[in-house]
């Protein structure tokens, strides 16, 4: 199948979906390679992602919808400058039995939990878990409203769309930059062993 072809027949699977879950399970299958695209970004997962893969689309299987992960890293990037990152992962989950497990197992492990609600809690600010030569670049955490995840979200039904405006939106951080070894591992531990929703 040609790519033009696989990327029009990936987006009317996106269009399908009706639930959070559906589009977590296409978010795992995009990570893993079987979808060229999500509504939110065009291409391949990054290659600073290819170790994290497997545990990402554990997660996805398990219903917390990722969107945005980095690894940790301290050194020089590919532009010469140094960067310095923090491990996080941020998506939107819609079961509150699943969001309170990810929610101790962070707060347990020492993580920044950060958890927002569009009709609940307060608008998060985020915050910076890469900088680039000194200065802030990256930040996980933000709060979206309703009108930026339609944009993000283009292309997806109705119903999955309504899905997502009303997830909890939650973010885990490792406070420490440079570290791999503490929210990887626990996202292991949580769902390496989940089966699909």
């Amino acid at each position: 199948m040609g790519r033009w072809r696989k990327a029009r027949a990936d987006r009317r699977r996106w269009a399908a979906a009706q639930t959070l879950p559906e589009l977590a399970q296409l978010m795992a299958l995009w990570l893993e390679g079987e979808l060229s695209m999500w509504p939110g970004y065009g291409d391949g997962a990054d290659e600073e992602t290819t170790l994290m893969i497997p545990t990402l689309a554990a997660v996805n299987r398990a219903g917390f919808l990722t969107d945005q992960s980095q690894p940790g890293y301290d050194g020089p990037g590919f532009d010469g400058l140094v960067w310095q990152q923090r491990a996080a992962v941020s998506g939107l989950v819609g079961d509150e039995q699943l969001l309170t497990r990810i929610r101790r197992a962070g707060e347990a492990a020492g993580l920044l939990v950060l958890i927002s609600h569009p009709r609940l809690l307060s608008q998060g600010r985020g915050v910076t878990c890469t900088i680039r030569g000194g200065q802030p670049y990256t930040t996980f955490g933000e709060y979206m409203p309703p009108r930026i995840l339609r944009q993000v979200w283009r292309g997806i039904s109705r119903q999955a769309s309504v899905a997502i405006a009303d997830a909890w939106q939650v973010c885990l951080i490792d406070p420490e930059i440079g570290r791999n070894d503490r929210l990887w591992p626990l996202l292991d531990d949580l769902f390496a062993t989940q089966t699909t929703v």
